[in-house]
């Protein structure tokens, strides 16, 4: 068993539009990995949201990201039905984390091969 399937992790979206006067914050939360951000970030500028500012933190194997965005009229997400859309769009992109095969250890090449 690989040390990331030793953790169980469930990933969440959080969206509040209370937390900020201007902004609609998302906090999406879920398994590290390699382009975790970068993924997030893409699903909210595909879903037409700005990003006006992004936190973010880990926590050993947990990613927690907060992103202060605005729609392209520079106003809140409040349409219940888009906010359903984007959190479910960015659920797939924390739940691929998960879904992604476990990597194996790195071999150390022989110097003989590193030349």
């Amino acid at each position: 068993m690989g040390r990331a399937s030793a953790f169980s992790i469930a990933s969440s979206v959080a969206i509040d539009n209370d937390a900020s006067q201007d902004a609609t914050v998302i906090e999406a939360s879920g398994r590290d990995r390699p382009g975790l951000l970068e993924a997030l970030a893409r699903t909210l500028s595909e879903s037409n949201l700005s990003i006006q500012s992004a936190h973010v933190d880990s926590y050993g194997e947990r990613a927690v990201d907060a992103f202060y965005v605005v729609d392209a009229k520079g106003g809140k997400l409040t349409n219940p039905d888009r906010a359903a859309a984007v959190r479910a769009r960015l659920m797939e992109v924390l739940d691929a984390a998960d879904a992604r095969p476990a990597q194996g250890r790195l071999q150390r090449a022989r110097a003989s091969s590193a030349r």
